[in-house]
C-alpha cells in the first residue's frame, strides 16, 4: 500500500469515527493489509501534512492516541472534550474497508438521505449542491446535538445552508424533523462509536426543541444569528490554536467552495470543512 492510500484509509478512520485510537485502526489496517507495519501507520500519522493535526495526544480525556477529525479541534479543544465526554461506551463498530472509504465519499446511499434531498428542493427550491450541502450538514450537526443536549433542526439552520433555508410553517419544521429523525436513525454515528441507533437497544433521542407557532418561527433567525456572534467570538479568541502544526501564521478564512488548502484539489467543504 503507497503512502498517499494509507493517509486516505486513515482520513476515513477520523471521518468514520470522528474519534478513533490509533492502535484500532492499526489493528483494522493490519486484518486488511498485512503488509503494513503499525511502524508504517505511526509514520504516516506524523509526516502526513494534514493527519499530523489530527494526530492528538494532548488531551487528558483519553488513555491513548487518537486520530481525530478535524471540525473537532479546528478552534480549540472544548468540542472534543464534550465528545469524548458524550459517546457512549460501546464497542467500535467492525466495518470492512469499503464501507469505510464509501462513507468518506458521498455517505451512504439510503432513501433517507435521498428525502432530506427531495425536501430541501421541493421546499425551498435547492439546486443540487446545496440539497446536498443540506445532507452534509445533517451529518455534522446531529451527532454535535447529541453532544450538547441542543437542538439539531436550530444546529441545521447554523451550518453552510444558513441563508438558503426558510421556514414558513410549523409543518414544515416539523416535516423536516421527521425526515432528519429517519436519517439520524439510518445513518452510523461517532458518538455511538460508528453504531447506527437503529442498531443498538435504547438509542438517545435526537434533541429536537422547535417553535410551537407559525408566529414564533421569525424568532429562530434571530436566536441562529446571536448564535453566529458567539461563534465569531470564540473563533477570535481560538485563533492562535487554528495555526499549522509548523507555527505558521493563523489560517486565513476559507470559503464552503474555495479549494481546499489541503492541496487535493476538493472543495474545502467537501474536504477538510467537512
Amino acid at each position: 500500500m503507497t503512502n498517499e492510500k494509507l493517509c486516505v484509509l486513515l482520513q476515513a478512520f477520523a471521518d468514520y469515527y470522528w474519534s478513533v485510537p490509533v492502535s484500532y485502526a492499526i489493528s483494522k489496517i493490519s486484518e486488511w493489509h498485512p503488509e503494513v507495519t503499525a511502524q508504517q501507520v505511526t509514520r504516516a500519522l506524523r509526516r502526513d501534512k494534514i493527519l499530523k493535526y489530527h494526530f492528538r495526544v494532548e488531551s487528558e480525556s483519553v488513555d491513548e492516541p487518537e486520530i481525530v477529525v478535524d471540525h473537532l479541534i479546528a478552534i480549540d479543544y472544548s468540542d472534543f472534550e464534550r465528545f469524548i465526554t458524550a459517546r457512549f461506551d460501546l464497542p467500535y463498530r467492525d466495518c470492512d474497508e469499503q464501507t469505510l472509504l464509501r462513507f468518506d465519499d458521498e455517505y451512504l446511499d439510503i432513501p433517507e438521505k435521498q428525502a432530506i434531498i427531495d425536501f430541501g428542493r421541493d421546499e425551498f427550491g435547492l439546486d443540487d449542491e446545496w440539497t446536498r450541502q443540506l445532507v452534509n450538514d445533517c451529518v455534522l450537526t446531529q451527532p454535535i446535538a447529541l453532544c450538547e443536549g441542543k437542538s439539531w433542526v436550530m444546529s441545521v439552520l447554523q451550518g453552510e445552508s444558513y441563508g438558503k433555508i426558510h421556514f414558513r410553517t410549523i409543518e414544515q419544521v416539523k416535516r423536516f424533523r421527521e425526515l432528519g429523525t429517519r436519517f439520524y436513525e439510518a445513518m452510523p454515528n461517532p458518538v455511538l462509536r460508528g453504531w447506527k441507533p437503529s442498531e443498538i437497544a435504547n438509542p438517545p433521542a435526537l434533541p429536537d426543541d422547535i417553535p410551537e407557532k407559525d408566529e414564533d418561527i421569525p424568532n429562530m433567525r434571530k436566536t441562529i444569528d446571536a448564535l453566529f456572534a458567539q461563534f465569531d467570538e470564540r473563533e477570535k479568541a481560538g485563533e492562535q490554536l487554528m495555526q499549522s502544526p509548523s507555527g505558521a501564521a493563523p489560517k486565513k478564512k476559507v470559503g464552503p467552495n474555495d479549494p481546499c488548502p489541503c492541496g487535493s484539489g476538493k472543495k474545502y467543504k467537501k474536504c477538510c470543512g467537512r
